[in-house]
């Protein structure tokens, strides 16, 4: 017995012990488990909030080494340029002359005339080397300016001596040496390349009428051409298109020339400033006091459409004028330092574009002497007459960075250069260069999530277009139509899985049998497994086309099914009550399943007849405006809405009264009076939406076209789309019922028997019983589920890819599509360059999306 008791209480002492370690380590593998979850989901956030923070860092303006002045004194710069390297700058002075000299110290390169010995009476040149030259004769001449590079080899450049390079610990410079008349430089990668003065000049195009005080030129690649206001007081255009036939070589010119109705500005002298845009679409003449006159040359004959004032009043003087890149924007700086932004757009589809200030920034009371726009992005450049520089974001309005020149003098001439990263500044001879820092100048939070006046908007509008086919785009990356479809596609699939759900949930938790509700719950579950991808698949190439075939049947089953189920209910309790009992099981469920065919059955019927009664046999006719008569959209609109109501007010009043009066009654008789009951609610439904259509009308409103609160459409129907938000809604909402449906199960099912049992002692009924005590008791469970299953949803990436049209708009029709975050991320990111400002937005876009989620699951 002694060696017994001692075996015992051993055996008991390691079993203590194994129980112990076993706690132990399970506790240990659990904390570490937790505590990795919650860095895992730190370092995503972090990582997310790395990659976006670089959005939002300021421009930098930093000098750079020396102040040279430009090597020829007797002649006044009237346009500067850079090369991408920013070694070597150009200029044109006033005397005709282009200029090649090294940026870092101002010494020389070339220097060379024009046009020979011609000296033009009127030239202009644009910062980015445009020359539109006119002589005394009356004939005019165009050409480019700039600097060209091209690599070399080493024998190629006999006696070339390059500087030694950076010791270590020494600061990188630039291995450069003046040879002939370029500059040679010896690249990071070891090559050589020589950097010259390139001038090139069209054949000069002879007199056709009296001297030109302005003139103007566009070449497009495909055509070319140029406006001049001569002495005379006429306002001619001139263009030219060559065609090169491809077997012969053979060219044919075509030239057309128009004279456009300019009527003079008498007492005011001639116009200070003139701009043609590209193939001469339009034109403007502006004064120096601001008054502009507008000629749109697109129709059969030449038309002045509009005068109109750049500036403001009270003796304000316009002092500068630019087109951006696109040619779509006039920039304007005054005489008191403000710039504005100017651009054609309709104020409604009915009326002609007109000139529109979208832009204005404030200046500090010095006046714009000069202007620069960046070829490649909205940035711009101005020049002050107190010798100040400023870089500026057309688009979002922002001041990038400031400078000054040394000397208190007005800025001469301005130039970006050709990659943004750099800007020359040129007043009273002096030269100043500034190293730019502006990645991402398109990106503030003001432009994310607030409308954003883009060119040719009639108004600030939210809109995201990353790309497009041409390269004076102007992004777009408002991410509120984003957020709008995230919010939609979940909205839409919850409405029609929540409800689908839960009361699954409810049934076969409390009506049916454990071993059937074993076999639904993994019918239900098995299809959580199918793939996102699948589904998506199925839903665009299947069920899209389907539902578009026959929309009033599909419109049709949304009522017909739930009608069916509904009246199956009432049915059944006609039934006797030991039939009912002994049918409770799979008898029960597959009558409740026969109920679905018949509710398509019933659509199929109905939804025809509907369609032709109210809507004159065209449903997706009608919705894209063909019909007149409204009463047939807003009753179908409003049909749920009143159903709602019907029935609720029908729980509230009517079911209690019965349920009192009905004491005592027989089965039989009660079922029959709630048949009845559930027919009159249904014949209620159906008039209150009726009455409300027919009131709707009168009023003269119309479901397709309901105003617009901001920019989101508030219209409930319209247009039909193949791929819209009524498809993603049933094929994502399918996808999220699983989830939903297994978590609000087990909530149930996790409510103790007592409390079912002590409710039916008392005399409830099953249902009673289900939604007084076993609901309320497990509603944290239940909300749980919806939680859980709207973070699903508002991930899904897959679906509203394929199924969602993938459309960033901003409306509530449920016959249109959308774009969610996580579409955007999928179809954009692949494309975005690296570290670019569309990468780092869908970063944002992620990082936002991260948000949603873990608020909805927290």
């Amino acid at each position: 017995m002694t060696g017994s008791a001692f075996t015992g209480r051993s055996r008991r002492r390691k079993t203590t012990r194994a129980v112990k370690i076993a706690e132990t380590v399970s506790r240990t593998l659990i904390t570490l488990g937790g505590m990795g979850t919650i860095v895992a989901v730190s370092t995503i956030f972090l990582f997310l909030l790395y990659v976006v923070l670089p959005l939002f860092d300021g421009a930098e303006l930093e000098p750079a080494e020396g102040a040279p002045r430009v090597p020829v004194a007797d002649a006044q710069p009237l346009a500067v340029g850079l090369d991408a390297q920013q070694i070597v700058a150009w200029a044109v002075l006033d005397d005709a002359r282009a200029l090649a000299f090294r940026v870092a110290d101002g010494t020389l390169l070339e220097a060379r005339p024009l046009f020979g010995d011609d000296l033009p009476s009127v030239l202009r040149v644009s910062p980015q080397g445009e020359v539109a030259a006119s002589f005394p004769d009356g004939s005019v001449q165009f050409g480019r300016v700039g600097i060209g590079a091209r690599f070399l080899d080493e024998g190629e450049l006999p006696g070339l001596v390059l500087p030694p390079a950076d010791g270590e610990g020494d600061p990188p410079r630039e291995r450069s040496a003046i040879h002939g008349a370029g500059l040679v430089q010896l690249t990071p990668e070891g090559q050589l390349s020589k950097h010259t003065l390139e001038g090139e000049l069209d054949e000069r195009v002879a007199a056709e009428g009296a001297p030109i005080v302005l003139l103007a030129k566009y070449d497009d690649g495909a055509t070319r051409g140029f406006c001049a206001l001569r002495a005379d007081g006429t306002l001619g255009l001139e263009r030219t298109r060559e065609k090169r036939n491809l077997l012969t070589g053979k060219v044919t010119r075509t030239v057309n020339r128009d004279q456009l109705p300019y009527p003079g500005r008498p007492g005011h002298g001639d116009p200070a400033h003139l701009l043609l845009t590209e193939r001469g679409a339009h034109v403007y003449l502006v004064w120096g006091d601001g008054f502009a006159m507008h000629f749109d040359n697109r129709g059969a004959e030449p038309a002045l459409t509009e005068t109109v004032r750049l500036v403001s009043g009270d003796g304000t003087r316009l002092t500068a004028l630019d087109l951006m890149v696109g040619e779509g924007t006039l920039v304007v700086g005054d005489s008191l330092g403000n710039l504005r932004g100017w651009f054609l757009s309709r104020p409604r589809d009915d009326l002609p574009q007109q000139l529109t200030l979208a832009h204005v920034l404030e200046g500090n009371g010095a006046a714009v002497t000069a202007l620069a726009a960046s070829t490649r992005t909205r940035l711009f450049a101005a020049g002050f007459a107190d010798g100040g520089v400023g870089l500026f974001h057309m688009t979002t309005e922002q001041v990038l960075g400031g400078a000054r020149l040394a000397g208190s003098g007005p800025v001469g001439a301005l130039a970006i250069a050709p990659r943004n990263d750099g800007l020359l500044a040129e007043g009273g001879g002096e030269l100043r260069r500034w190293n730019v820092s502006a990645d991402h100048p398109e990106v503030r939070a003001a432009s994310l999530f607030r409308p954003v006046w883009y060119e040719g908007e009639a108004r600030p509008v939210h809109v995201w277009q990353s790309s497009s086919g041409t390269d004076d785009f102007e992004p777009k990356l408002g991410m509120v139509p984003l957020v709008f479809g995230t919010l939609k596609a979940t909205f839409y699939s919850m409405i029609f899985s929540v409800p689908l759900a839960i009361l699954a949930a409810i049934y076969t938790s409390e009506f049916l049998s454990q071993r059937v509700r074993e076999r639904v719950k993994q019918a239900i579950e098995m299809m959580a497994t199918l793939p996102s991808v699948v589904l998506g698949f199925l839903a665009g190439i299947v069920l899209a086309p389907f539902i578009e075939s026959s929309l009033a049947s599909m419109l049709a089953v949304l009522f017909c099914v739930p009608f069916c189920w509904l009246l199956g209910a009432q049915l059944w309790q006609l039934l006797p009550g030991e039939t009912a009992v002994r049918w409770s099981g799979w008898p029960r469920l597959l009558v409740i399943a026969a109920m679905v065919p018949v509710g398509f059955l019933l659509a199929a019927v109905a939804g025809p007849a509907a369609e032709a009664a109210l809507f004159g046999g065209d449903l997706r006719a009608w919705l894209a405006g063909s019909g007149a008569q409204t009463f047939g959209g807003w009753w179908l609109v409003l049909l749920p809405f009143a159903a709602v109501a019907v029935f609720w007010a029908s729980a509230r009043w009517v079911t209690p009264w019965l349920r009192r009066t009905s004491s005592g009654w027989p089965r039989r008789r009660v079922a029959l009076v709630d048949l009845g009951k559930f027919g009159l609610n249904v014949a209620a439904a159906l008039l209150l939406a009726a009455g409300a259509a027919v009131l709707a009308q009168a009023f003269g409103w119309d479901p397709r076209t309901q105003p617009v609160v901001g920019q989101l459409d508030l219209a409930p129907v319209s247009t039909y789309v193949q791929l819209n938000a009524m498809v993603v809604g049933f094929v994502m909402g399918f996808a999220v019922v699983p989830i939903i449906y297994t978590l609000a199960e087990d909530a149930l099912s996790a409510v103790p028997d007592h409390l079912r049992a002590a409710s039916l002692a008392t005399g409830a009924t099953p249902w009673q019983t289900a939604v007084r005590v076993v609901v309320p008791t497990a509603m944290s469970g239940l909300f749980s589920a919806v939680m859980i299953g709207l973070g699903r949803a508002v991930g899904e990436t897959m679906i509203v890819l394929m199924a969602a049209g993938n459309t960033p708009l901003l409306e509530a029709n449920i016959f249109n599509g959308f774009r969610t975050l996580a579409a955007c991320i999928a179809v954009e990111l692949p494309e975005a360059v690296q570290d670019g400002s569309l990468y780092r937005v869908l970063f944002l876009a992620a990082m936002t999306l991260f948000a949603m989620t873990f608020l909805i699951n927290t």
